[in-house]
Order: structure tokens, then sequence, then C-alpha cells
């Protein structure tokens, strides 16, 4: 997704302390409010993933907030994203993708996890829970790392590439390299069309809201459907060992 400008954070700013307002202000008055042009305020909204600022009206329009006490509309904003991704990204899970996930991890001698910011969390939590059963797991999530022991990854290994957006280069080009070797890849990731998605041999896709409570020019996106995804990654592994030994 494409960088915002400083006025276009701007405009994502009051777009999110106006979230309720959105389906009566037409975009002249948003403009107005933002003190930004028109092609701003599309533009903004173009890169939050909407064809423009009236499909982003409707969506939010078709949108009901959680009926929960005691909150504002920006924290019931915030609630409301946070079950969307809960929820799609169940329902985006694929049994057989899990099937082929767990049989990956069973038969990988080596497991190698891939990530980077933030998505270290995740990886974290699924290195210690890969660990309980006795599968040797190793994290790189420095860029020169990553590089460097994505080459002697073999056709025994498997890397467990964590991406929330699937487009980061810093684990994309090094990933080409562990194609080369033949070495097996699955994919943690919110975006079914990325890179990583492609260069992978297994995928597990959450879903990732196009509504962000964001107000820095960092990348704080919320990892939750990647936790969600190693969660049911892990259970799921967990079920097939323990069906091993009855």
């Amino acid at each position: 997704m494409s960088k915002l400008t400083s006025a276009e954070s701007y405009t994502w700013q009051i777009i999110q302390e106006n979230y309720e307002k959105i389906p009566q202000i037409p975009i002249s008055e948003l403009a107005e409010l933002a003190h930004v042009s028109i092609s701003t305020v599309n533009r903004t909204v173009r890169k939050k993933g909407f064809s423009g600022y009236g499909e982003f009206r409707y969506s939010i329009r078709e949108k009901k907030l959680p009926e929960i006490s005691g909150f504002s509309t920006e924290v019931l904003g915030a609630i409301a994203k946070n079950e969307e991704e809960l929820l799609q990204t169940i329902n985006n899970i694929s049994a057989s993708e899990v099937e082929a996930a767990v049989k990956l991890i069973h038969e990988a001698k080596e497991i190698k996890i891939f990530a980077r910011g933030l998505t270290i969390n995740v990886a974290n939590e699924l290195l210690r829970k890969l660990q309980l059963f006795h599968k040797t797991v190793s994290i790189y999530d420095d860029p020169k790392q990553i590089a460097y022991y994505a080459q002697f990854v073999n056709d025994d290994g498997l890397v467990l590439a964590l991406s929330l957006s699937g487009e980061n280069p810093e684990i994309n080009i090094p990933l080409k390299i562990v194609r080369q070797k033949r070495g097996k890849i699955l994919a943690l990731t919110a975006d079914a069309e990325s890179e990583l998605t492609k260069l992978s041999d297994v995928s597990l896709v959450g879903y990732k809201s196009r509504l962000e409570v964001n107000y820095f020019d960092l990348d704080v996106h919320s990892r939750l459907p990647l936790f969600i995804l190693e969660r049911v990654l892990v259970d799921a592994y967990s079920i097939y060992q323990k069906s091993k030994q009855k």
C-alpha cells in the first residue's frame, strides 16, 4: 500500500475523527474540513484500498458499530475494526491449506522464520510453540541475516515467512534464493495477491481491515490477522501430533 503524504495523513486523521459522520459528509465538505483539495481526499482513500470516496462512504454506511455502552464513536470504530479482522480472517482460512501447512512443518528437519518489524512478535510466539514439539527452529529479523541464511535452506528445510502486506523485499528477495535451493516456503500474510503468496508453496491468508486507526507515519499496523493464523496453525499441528500418538 502506498505511503501517505503529510497532507494525506492529516486527511486520514480527520476521517478517523469524523468516522460516524462520513456517510453524511460529501467529499467537498470533507475537503474543506481537512483544508485540502478534493483530489487529496480521493488519493487518501485510494491509498487505503478503496476505489474512491464514494466506495469508502458506502462501506462505512453498511458497517454498523458494536452496541457497547460507555465508549466513544472512535473507540467503537476501533473495536469494529478488530472484530472485522478476526471474523474475516477466520472465514478466509482454508482447511486444505492448513492441512498442507501442518504437513510442511512435520516433514521439515529445520525451520527458519523470516519476519520484520512488529511481525517479530508473532514470530517469537510461533518459535516458542514449535520448539515445544522439539522442532529445530530459528528466527531472523535482520535483512542481512535473512539474506545470508536463505542461502543455506535445502530441500528438507522450511522457511516460515511472516509479512502482513506480503510485499517486503527484504523478505521476498531472499525467498527467491530459497526457491532456487528447493527449500519449502510457508507464508502467513494478509494479502492473497501479494508477491509472498506467489513465492510460497503454501499460504495462510488472513484479512487486514482497510480502516486503520493509526496517526503515525510508521509501520505500527495491527498484526491481529497474523496472530490468528499463527494460533490456528499451531493448534492444528498440536492436534495432528496428538492423533499420531493414539
